[in-house]
C-alpha cells in the first residue's frame, strides 16, 4: 500500500525569510510538496515502507531542514495515511 503523508509545521519565533526558504528547499529535496496553504506539506511513500517508517522519515527530515535553516523552535504535525489529501480553493 502506498502510505501518504501531510505534514505541517509552525516555525516559531522571528524566523528570517533566508532560514524559511532554506527551511522549505530542504523539504523539497526530501520529496515533500509544499501547497498554498501556508505550513501544509504532502509526500508519498512506496508500498514497501510502513506508516513508522513515514512518521521516523519525516520527522528526521523536518529536524534536518530546521538544522540546515538555523532553526531551534518549531512544532509539527504529521497524519499518515492511505488516502491521499484532498486540496480545493473558494474564491
Amino acid at each position: 500500500m502506498t502510505i501518504y503523508v501531510t505534514l505541517t509545521v509552525d516555525l516559531n519565533g522571528n524566523v528570517s525569510t533566508a532560514a524559511r526558504a532554506k527551511f522549505n528547499e530542504f523539504l523539497k529535496g526530501r520529496n515533500y510538496t509544499k501547497h498554498k496553504l501556508t505550513t501544509l506539506w504532502t509526500a508519498w511513500f512506496l508500498p514497501n515502507n510502513t506508516i513508522d517508517s513515514a512518521i521516523r522519515y519525516t520527522k528526521e527530515s523536518v529536524a534536518a531542514a530546521a538544522k540546515v535553516a538555523g532553526i531551534t523552535n518549531y512544532e509539527a504535525l504529521v497524519m499518515p495515511g492511505e488516502q491521499k489529501a484532498t486540496e480545493w480553493k473558494h474564491i
